[in-house]
């Protein structure tokens, strides 16, 4: 399913871009999709290797520790995006030149890279909630946030933004950050909710059962 949505993304992305843009903008979008590819592999390895932890402590009740587990995943993949989001802000020819030196497509695909990249140094939080809620065994909820970004918002607004916008090319490029925000948005909200109705009762709960078990002393 995400590799079939990822496909359906670049079909309307590349599509909008030839229109508004030509073959530069396409051009410019291959060497973008593949920066998000090189971003969003580590990114998602570094969650992934969280969930056999989380899941193991969660099926032990163990709560504390899928806790501190879920806590320390978001802090590392939240660093890891930022600081990538940084270094394509900051120095965005460098990492175009990587994989092409002509002029005109360094040129465009420099600036693309600063709006289409725009909303990735907080998408940490949606790596990191999304594989959470796998690793809990909230399949459906993951599955929908996987969909929420790409399918419900991204592809719509690749379509919507240039009929409300005059800079058309702009308007594409800006469907992406303003997916990641809204989707990283929903998906913290979601993750608050779970984590309040289910992971603090438990952990409420397992702390009033060690209690109990704790023999008294007179």
């Amino acid at each position: 399913i995400m590799q079939s949505t990822e496909s359906l993304v670049l079909v309307s992305l590349n599509s909008q871009l030839q229109k508004y843009g030509g073959d530069l903008a396409v051009g410019a979008m291959t060497i973008m999709s593949s920066i998000m590819q090189i971003i969003l592999l580590p990114a998602n390895g570094l969650t992934q290797g969280a969930q056999p932890i989380i899941s193991y402590n969660y099926g032990a009740k163990n709560i504390d520790r899928v806790k501190k587990t879920f806590k320390y995943t978001v802090l590392v993949t939240l660093s890891y995006t930022f600081f990538m989001c940084l270094i394509l802000m900051v120095a965005p020819e460098m990492v175009v030149k990587v994989f092409n030196n002509d002029p005109l497509l360094l040129e465009i695909t420099s600036w693309s890279i600063k709006i289409y990249f725009a909303g990735i140094f907080i998408f940490g939080i949606q790596a990191a909630c999304q594989s959470t809620f796998l690793a809990l065994g909230q399949a459906k909820i993951s599955l929908f946030l996987a969909l929420l970004r790409k399918v419900i918002l991204l592809v719509p607004l690749i379509f919507i933004l240039p009929i409300i916008m005059e800079e058309k090319l702009l308007a594409v490029l800006l469907a992406e950050p303003v997916a990641d925000i809204i989707a990283v948005l929903i998906t913290a909200i979601c993750f608050i909710v779970f984590y309040k109705k289910t992971l603090n009762v438990m952990y409420k709960n397992e702390n009033k059962l060690v209690e109990n078990e704790t023999p008294s002393i007179n």
